[in-house]
């Protein structure tokens, strides 16, 4: 079988942004050792090169495409041209593209048979950054990528959902079939040890509304008034919303927190590894999540998990037997469980426990590839069964 895997793809695979790049590298992994012939096909995001590339990259073929920087909708034409032309060449077995934007769109629109991997749901995403108020032309941006999303969805004959509250919010926007298959997890987080230190959190995400890092700087400081040892670690980027994450500092600051926050930046994967080892908990008090990637890898080293019970978030954590799921607007409770898995050691080892063997039947490697190759057999057959 050959596979044509469309999406954000490193160059550096220690440098992995998290979120669908991190599932991306993943299955391209799981696929390459399953025996699967796979061809990546993504963007220079970053602007590095002057020219369309292709290049083997640890046993996989990675054609890499200067981005067409044009006027919005022209650009966007363009690119799903580019990719379509480009999968005919390459002329796989499948096309699988992950989000429902400019790379689903060059998968349908190559005649090949296709399948779409949505990673966010963007209306429940833009009503969470309306609430903390928006621009026009941000408003504008929102209704387009909307529109842009049923545009492709409405022609794809199978998605796959990563959680089931994707399934549940667009089974009535496309008339394609919906699959079932979990993100994975990169292997070395399932036998990470455990370096717990002292009533450590880590919060794995950026420093953004959405992400409501101020209201877990909240909870962290009534969490310290009773345990003056505890720490959080903030391991996300700060840049995309620079005076959110200003807002954050100040309040660390004015509240005497200095020397038990740390802002540790983006992390590579080796140093993100390091730091869910020494944690003894995971939080993640969004407003709106989907299926996050830092919940399942918090679960596949063995470490509890708080999270606010928003979007698919209580399809993951078992609220009392993996983690807590709180009320993401309730300051107390997210405090009160925050101290019940930093304070009680045998209930933050039963909940680590029953969360990683969890991660091991749903989020390792080898079982979300076994699941997605299945996903490619059925959409290959019933492609050609209506030819």
């Amino acid at each position: 079988m050959r596979v044509a895997m469309l999406g954000p793809y490193s160059s550096n695979l220690e440098r992995v942004s998290g979120g669908p790049e991190a599932v991306v590298v993943q299955l391209v992994d799981g696929l390459r050792r399953a025996g699967v012939e796979v061809h990546v096909v993504t963007f220079d995001f970053a602007g590095e090169i002057d020219a369309d590339t292709t290049v083997e990259q640890d046993e996989v073929t990675v054609h890499r495409l200067r981005l067409r920087r044009l006027p919005r909708w022209t650009g966007i034409r363009v690119n799903a041209r580019l990719l379509a032309k480009t999968l005919r060449a390459i002329s796989p077995d499948i096309a699988h593209a992950h989000s429902a934007g400019t790379f689903a769109d060059g998968a349908l629109a190559s005649g090949l048979p296709a399948i779409i991997t949505i990673h966010g749901v963007i209306e429940q995403e833009a009503a969470t950054e309306r609430r903390s108020g928006i621009t026009w032309r941000e408003e504008m941006s929102w209704r387009y990528e909307t529109w842009y999303e049923r545009h492709c969805l409405r022609r794809a004959r199978d998605v796959i959902a990563i959680s089931p509250y994707v399934a549940d919010i667009y089974r009535d926007l496309t008339s394609a079939r919906m699959h079932l298959v979990e993100n994975p997890v990169a292997t070395p987080y399932f036998d990470l040890p455990n370096l717990a230190e002292t009533a450590t959190i880590l919060c794995a995400a950026r420093v953004i509304h959405r992400k409501n890092t101020l209201g877990l700087l909240y909870a962290f400081a009534l969490v310290k008034r009773d345990l003056p040892e505890a720490r959080l670690r903030l391991a996300g980027e700060t840049t995309s919303e620079p005076g959110y994450a200003s807002q954050c500092r100040q309040f660390v600051e004015q509240n005497g927190l200095a020397e038990a926050v740390d802002f540790l930046g983006w992390l590579d994967e080796a140093a993100l590894r390091e730091e869910y080892s020494r944690c003894r908990a995971l939080a993640l008090l969004s407003w709106q999540e989907t299926a996050p990637v830092a919940i399942e890898q918090a679960m596949a080293a063995g470490k509890p998990v708080i999270a606010s019970n928003v979007g698919g978030v209580r399809f993951l954590v078992e609220d009392g037997v993996t983690g807590y799921v709180t009320a993401p607007d309730d300051t107390a409770q997210q405090a009160a469980r925050l101290r019940s898995v930093l304070a009680e050691s045998e209930l933050n080892r039963a909940m680590g426990q029953a969360g990683r063997a969890a991660a091991r039947q749903r989020f390792h490697p080898d079982v979300v590839t076994a699941q997605t190759i299945n996903v490619y057999q059925k959409a290959i057959s019933d492609q050609r069964k209506s030819l």
